[in-house]
């Protein structure tokens, strides 16, 4: 009884393994007649035979999932079809071709590799369709499909430029959680590459995590050291936190990789203002002039380190009384002061020669010609004041 029931397992065994195979050489057949969706049929019957048990010999699995890849590659080329089912054949077709290079003793190793290399520029071809018609989500899933192909163990690539692709189409997509992961990937394979680290800063910064746009900032400065968007960035970033201690440092560095920069030496002088380093800060937007001789917020500012220090100035003459003693500190105290506006002066009047209708800088030169007793000065500028107000 037990030999008839062995005879009759092995024959059901066999009957499912000659059912299979039967199902693959009619899918080949109507394959190579280019009847896709009747090869469709026979090699999904032999796929259901397969998942419920069906066994088949190494030869003939790599020769049933080499050809699963080249109808369902078929049916992903086939126009007539909805696009997301053509995309989710070509999915088909590479899981078959990769299965069928992991197959130990794969007959069809070397073709399947060469169809999933096709499959690689069919996502690509795709993913860049999708970038001119401006539909980024959808590139950004096929050029990471172009990666992953070109990563299995068959081809084993490190497809960097499709990963840059991808971290593209992630930043025109507005991901920028996606857009950070792939940076990071890149990161990993070209750690020196100071774009990639400007990417990463800036997409932190859209996120507005201040901590993490900081560290890669850091790093990107420490691993990317001579790259000047970097530095520009630091230079920023220290701004917006009003560090004026490090972000002196920071300029520091920044004027040394582009001395030409009148921005870099701007920045410097307000810096040394904020920490009333006056001298110094003269220097810096001099500095600035030197470059641009028509750089009316370099000129502004240094006629305002001036000013500035007027005020401690003026509230002292206001707290003396009328004493004789009082009066002569007064009018040494007034002598220092005008000292400063008429140091002032000459920067506030190339600020009006740029822009006249700035009226902050019309009405603080008006003042400057008062105190300093140059009528004409003072004529001229109210009289452009009141034709700006009319």
């Amino acid at each position: 009884m037990k030999k008839g029931i062995l005879i009759a397992v092995v024959a059901l065994l066999a009957g499912e393994a000659f059912a299979q195979k039967s199902d693959l050489t009619s899918a080949i057949l109507s394959y190579r007649k280019l009847d896709m969706p009747t090869a469709r049929k026979y090699i999904d019957q032999a796929d259901v035979k397969l998942n419920e048990g069906g066994t088949l010999k190494a030869k003939d699995l790599s020769k049933f999932l080499y050809h699963k890849g080249l109808v369902y590659f078929s049916l992903s080329q086939d126009t007539t079809i909805q696009e997301l089912n053509r995309v989710d054949f070509l999915d088909t077709a590479v899981s078959a071709y990769i299965m069928d290079t992991k197959v130990t003793g794969s007959s069809y190793y070397k073709k399947s590799k060469v169809e999933l290399e096709r499959c690689a520029y069919s996502y690509g071809t795709s993913a860049y369709d999708k970038f001119d018609s401006k539909e980024y989500s959808d590139a950004l899933s096929l050029f990471e499909k172009v990666v992953y192909v070109n990563a299995s163990n068959a081809i084993g690539k490190i497809d960097t430029s499709n990963i840059f692709n991808a971290s593209l189409m992630a930043l025109q997509a507005k991901d920028s959680n996606k857009s950070i992961e792939l940076l990071s990937r890149l990161l990993e394979l070209d750690p020196s590459n100071g774009e990639y680290h400007m990417s990463l800063v800036k997409e932190y910064g859209k996120l507005d995590d201040v901590e993490a746009q900081f560290t890669a900032l850091k790093n990107g400065r420490v691993l990317a050291p001579n790259h000047t968007g970097l530095i520009f960035e630091e230079v920023n970033y220290y701004l917006t936190q009003n560090d004026n201690d490090a972000l002196l440092l920071s300029l520091d560095v920044a004027i040394t990789a582009a001395p030409d920069n009148k921005i870099l030496q701007f920045a410097k002088g307000m810096a040394l203002g904020n920490l009333n380093k006056y001298e110094e800060a003269k220097t810096a937007y001099k500095a600035a002039i030197a470059i641009d001789a028509d750089y009316f917020d370099a000129y502004n500012n240094l006629a305002g380190l001036y000013l500035d220090q007027t005020v401690a100035l003026i509230e002292k003459m206001n707290s003396l009384g009328l004493s004789a003693a009082d009066q002569k500190k007064y009018t040494s105290i007034k002598k220092k002061r005008n000292n400063l506006y008429a140091d002032a002066k000459p920067f506030l009047e190339e600020a009006v020669r740029i822009n006249d209708t700035a009226i902050e800088v019309l009405g603080a030169l008006k003042e400057v010609c008062y105190q300093t007793d140059d009528i004409d000065c003072w004529k001229k500028t109210n009289a452009r004041i009141k034709e700006l107000q009319k």
